[in-house]
């Protein structure tokens, strides 16, 4: 199931770090949506719940700055969100059709519009996408693995299969081959809570990348990996691909 939400920030002004209110508001409307599921997804014998989420989304803005302090912004901003478990898409679709304004910290934003969007399908075992949102690969501390890395595609899988076999109990089916068609790099700056206490630093920088690029694998793998995204981060904004 995926989405539109049409934003505009009450102030003309997004933080730096505007993932995390995206996280934020989407948590809200899950919460608005069906407060079971809600119960189930983030919290664990009523402590925060760390569980792999099976959403995620890419932000575009529209006629803005960059300032030092935060994102101007004069134009609407769009949310595209994306999942394949179709009670969590309809719980955020409810839940955002209740939201009329949203707080986060300093900010406000006003809902304007919610839109069904058409899902792609995956007929074949080789696609060729484009990254609505950057992906992001790491190593087992947490570094960002450099996309001509030969360790790039065995981190990608790894993760992917553990995404696979928490949504499904089954990991993939077929090891998945990468093949960068026109990948760029880009640092990402999030302010992400905790990061500032355990490191003494506001923002942390994630290594990531955005393009075209060709996925093999097997069909039902592909089809829900376009719908989950790919990578980590992806319930904070990372890893949302489309097909070309």
């Amino acid at each position: 199931m995926r989405f539109k939400v049409n934003l505009q920030a009450v102030d003309e002004r997004i933080p730096l770090g505007n993932r995390f209110m995206i996280c934020s508001l989407i948590k809200n409307a899950i919460q608005n949506g069906d407060k079971d599921l809600f119960n189930e997804i983030y919290l664990y014998e009523d402590k925060k719940n760390k569980r792999i989420k099976d959403f995620t989304f890419s932000i575009y803005l529209n006629d803005f700055e960059v300032t030092e302090n935060y994102v101007e912004v004069k134009g609407d901003l769009s949310v595209t969100i994306s999942t394949p478990n179709y009670n969590l898409g309809i719980a955020i679709y409810n839940g955002l059709l209740k939201i009329k304004t949203f707080e986060y910290k300093d900010y406000k934003l006003e809902v304007k519009h919610v839109a069904l969007l058409k899902e792609g399908k995956v007929n074949s075992d080789l696609i060729r996408c484009k990254t609505l949102s950057p992906i992001f690969i790491r190593d087992r501390d947490g570094k960002g693995i450099d996309i001509n890395d030969d360790k790039y595609e065995d981190a990608l899988n790894y993760i992917c299969n553990i995404y696979l076999q928490t949504y499904r109990g089954i990991g993939l089916k077929e090891r998945l081959k990468f093949t960068p068609i026109n990948m760029k790099k880009v640092v990402v700056k999030e302010e992400i809570s905790g990061f500032k206490a355990s490191t003494g630093k506001k923002f942390i920088f994630i290594d990531s990348y955005k393009g075209l690029f060709n996925l093999e694998g097997d069909v039902d793998d592909l089809q829900i990996l376009l719908e989950a995204g790919v990578g980590y981060r992806r319930s904070e904004g990372f890893g949302l691909i489309d097909l070309m």
